[in-house]
């Protein structure tokens, strides 16, 4: 058992020299390896974290970014043809932001959960961030944000200590936060609402009943090739919250396109639909993705609607947990498993971050959760 930070710093050290480290550089170089991704996250207890690996990097928001794969080896000079995931320490999957369409030198793990950034034991999801942050910044990286599913155990400041010869000193800091966005299912309905609060019980099948009595509407568990690009597009047009053409249509060619992917619905006798849901399954898992629901319709409160049918589709089909991607407003938000994710922030000292922030301080960002970090007054930085 350790017993000094003394020790502590020398085998992070350590282990920091043990470590090999290959980045894979774009799109298509990285998808070579998903097979071997998909392995490495049953060994570190991750499964189906890198089984949607091509939807999450053609994400609209990606795609305005240059993805990086960084491999943590075990043994150097590895041939990347014939690797395998019992050859890795771990992987991280980062992304580069581009300035005016040049790379900017900040670079993020770009998921908010954590969940598919960080591949690796848990015990080691921390070591792991922190060694690929530094092996970024020693490369010319200005800042780098890593987010993993976990908790933060290690004494953050030795692992930040733990630094090779000749390292510049730079800015860190971490947080914990709170993530849970996925319900539990059990085995029947009543069983699974009853974790629920009351007036969430209540509302789920008052709502679903007023629906049904009123507007005679029906749940179509699989309308994923039933539905025409047409029908999509009317429904986003007259939804409560539409989305712009970009996005909707990478909604329907994917849905359409990828295997796993999912689109149940809720519509009126006319044949119109009144909401769609759509998301992912895997290993007994279903990821929500998007949602849309009509406008006009608001005393029937469809999005309660179709997320009453969904419990029991899901139930029925035997999955087990349903997780909602970047959570809901829903209040079925109070039944979610408590699941935590870690961020580590490390930060050169320079102009180019000095005016970062100074941007997002004159300028707060809305939808850019690194930026917000920077300058999030709650965090303590700490120069190592």
């Amino acid at each position: 058992m350790l017993s000094t930070s003394h020790e502590v710093k020398n085998l992070l050290r350590n282990d920091l020299d043990a470590a090999h480290f290959f980045v894979l550089r774009g799109r298509a170089a990285i998808l070579r390896v998903q097979p071997v991704l998909v392995s490495l996250c049953v060994l570190c207890e991750q499964t189906g974290a890198m089984d949607y690996l091509e939807y999450f990097l053609t994400g609209t928001d990606n795609l305005k970014k240059i993805p990086y794969l960084v491999l943590v080896e075990k043994r150097p000079n590895l041939d990347l043809a014939e690797l395998r995931a019992e050859d890795l320490k771990g992987a991280v999957l980062v992304y580069e932001y581009k300035v005016l369409g040049m790379p900017s030198r900040v670079f993020t793990t770009s998921d908010f959960n954590g969940s598919r950034a960080v591949i690796a034991p848990p015990s080691e999801r921390g070591k792991i961030s922190t060694s690929v942050g530094r092996y970024l910044m020693q490369r010319g990286a200005q800042v780098v944000m890593l987010s993993y599913a976990g908790e933060g155990s290690e004494t953050w400041s030795q692992c930040f200590d733990g630094s090779v010869e000749g390292d510049k000193k730079r800015w860190w800091t971490t947080q914990t936060r709170e993530v849970g966005a996925t319900i539990v299912l059990e085995k029947t309905v009543d069983d699974t609402l009853a974790a629920m609060g009351k007036h969430t019980r209540r509302n789920l099948r008052y709502y679903r009943r007023k629906a049904e009595a009123e507007i005679n509407c029906t749940f179509e568990g699989d309308v994923k090739h039933l539905l025409d690009k047409a029908q999509f597009t009317e429904l986003n047009l007259a939804s409560t919250h539409p989305v712009p053409e970009q996005i909707l249509d990478r909604r329907f060619s994917t849905m359409k396109a990828l295997e796993g992917l999912f689109c149940v619905g809720v519509k009126a006798p006319d044949g119109q639909w009144i909401s769609l849901l759509g998301g992912r399954r895997h290993h007994g898992v279903s990821e929500i993705d998007w949602q849309m629901n009509r406008g006009g319709l608001e005393k029937y409160s469809v999005g309660t609607v179709i997320r009453a049918y969904l419990i029991e589709h899901e139930i029925e089909i035997g999955t087990s947990r349903l997780f909602f991607e970047g959570g809901t407003p829903h209040s079925m938000r109070h039944t979610f498993a408590s699941e935590k994710a870690v961020d580590i922030v490390v930060a050169q000292q320079s102009l180019f971050v000095s005016l970062l922030r100074g941007i997002a301080h004159w300028s707060p960002p809305k939808n850019n959760f690194l930026l917000q970090t920077l300058v999030d007054p709650a965090l303590r930085w700490e120069l190592h």
